[in-house]
């Protein structure tokens, strides 16, 4: 899973949790505030209502030779006030939820009990508000949170990915850009991401440095090889040469002549080994040219006429399929040949006697595919990763060869942009696929 959705999936589970709690604990809350609301009201109408009799005397309330209590309620019978004489003392005002029955009908009020002196009489006041008031008051500010929150939820979501996407995106830079471009020590791109966070900063810098020492490692190796190729040549060609004239003269023995002969053969395949070295460190050192235009159909019946008598040693017939014929601009025809004479070497090498080997050519979307497959021994799962290796043989029966055929043909691929895939299994074949994406045509 990437950092950005850990991240945002983090982000966005922690308030989840949050809003569940808030929903849980909100209505709690308001029930409360809307109680204490009420209270609040109904202390406030009881000083109303005491200074108005203050005012206007206990009279207007309260007939004491007719009645001793005073009631009044509002036509919807959602507040009521009543007060009578009394002879028993509340010290605190007090609050409670009680029911009263009105014209037969029971309603609950949250009310509000005082006591107070008035002319020398002592007097109880009640102030009553309804319950389903309070109650109604209660889901309104409930709603209202809840839809609070929920916008809120919304926006702080929306708010965080568009955070995170900004602060990781000088990540993804360096991932794409200093990670999955790199292709070539030598093509690094040591241009600074620019960043404010520091371990974004160190990471980018990190990784610049460990691609400054590879490029430098890969030049002196480069280096290396083409100098002590360059330099193996001339001795080779030296004792090639004295070999040659000592066989000529026709002084030495038998067994002297077949020890000449075996040296011979020993130096034919070291100075292979080095022209190999030297073609591979020109390829990478670019100083091939890309001038052709090469028709890979074409190609292929050049590769099968060049390499005739092996497939005549192993009674092997190839086939050649192409749907379409492809012409690859800007390129190299004598690298481009080595590159598929050496998949089809080694298809006869490593094949079975009378197996069979298919050479295909087919367009796929935008690009164009060259397979060539074979139906010999295979390739196991562990050397797999090693067949594009130098001195690396992916069947070690056949001692013959240095390992660098592949080698070969993955350095021209890279240096053509072709995407080079391989897949085999023991005992049934290869399959390798050169995918050709750059500029070509058709025909």
């Amino acid at each position: 899973m990437k950092l950005r959705t850990k991240l945002s999936l983090y982000s966005t589970l922690s308030k989840l949790l949050v809003l569940v709690a808030f929903i849980i604990i909100v209505p709690i809350i308001i029930s409360i505030v809307s109680t204490k609301h009420t209270d609040n009201r109904l202390q406030q109408m009881q000083d109303k209502v005491i200074d108005l009799v203050n005012k206007v005397g206990i009279k207007e309330f309260i007939q004491e030779e007719q009645d001793s209590i005073f009631a009044s309620y509002n036509i919807l019978k959602e507040e009521y006030i009543s007060i009578e004489a009394t002879e028993k003392v509340m010290p605190v005002t007090h609050f409670e939820n009680t029911e009263r029955i009105f014209e037969g009908i029971p309603v609950e009020y949250r009310v509000l009990n005082v006591t107070f002196r008035h002319a020398g009489h002592l007097y109880l006041l009640e102030i009553g508000k309804s319950l389903e008031v309070v109650k109604e008051l209660n889901g309104v500010l409930q709603k209202v949170a809840f839809f609070v929150l929920i916008i809120s939820f919304a926006i702080t979501i929306l708010l965080n990915i568009g955070y995170s996407n900004y602060l990781l995106r000088p990540f993804h830079e360096i991932i794409e850009r200093k990670l999955k471009a790199v292709y070539h020590p030598e093509k690094f791109n040591f241009e600074s991401i620019p960043t404010t966070t520091s371990d974004f900063i160190y990471l980018d810098q990190t990784i610049n440095e460990m691609m400054r020492k590879l490029k430098d490692t890969f030049v002196r190796e480069k280096e290396f090889i083409a100098n002590v190729s360059h330099e193996l040549l001339t001795p080779i060609s030296v004792l090639q040469t004295r070999f040659e004239n000592m066989l000529s003269e026709g002084r030495l023995d038998e067994e002297s002549s077949i020890r000449v002969i075996d040296s011979l053969k020993t130096l034919n395949r070291l100075k292979k080994v080095t022209n190999t070295l030297l073609l591979i460190s020109r390829i990478e050192n670019e100083q091939y040219l890309k001038n052709d235009a090469v028709s890979l159909k074409a190609l292929s019946m050049e590769v099968i006429a060049e390499i005739e008598e092996r497939f005549t040693e192993k009674n092997i017939v190839p086939e050649i399929e192409f749907t379409d014929d492809y012409v690859m601009q800007r390129c190299n025809h004598d690298l481009l040949f080595t590159l598929l004479f050496n998949l089809v070497n080694n298809a006869i090498k490593y094949n079975v006697q009378n197996g069979k080997i298919y050479i295909r050519g087919f367009p796929a979307a935008d690009q164009f595919v060259l397979e060539v497959e074979d139906t010999g021994i295979g390739i196991s799962s562990q050397n797999i990763g090693n067949i594009f290796s130098r001195f690396k043989r992916a069947n070690i029966t056949y001692t013959d060869g240095f390992g660098l055929g592949l080698p070969i043909v993955k350095t021209i691929a890279d240096f053509h942009d072709i995407d080079v895939f391989v897949n085999s299994e023991p005992g049934k074949g290869s399959v390798f696929r050169l995918i050709f994406q750059n500029s070509g045509k058709n025909v």
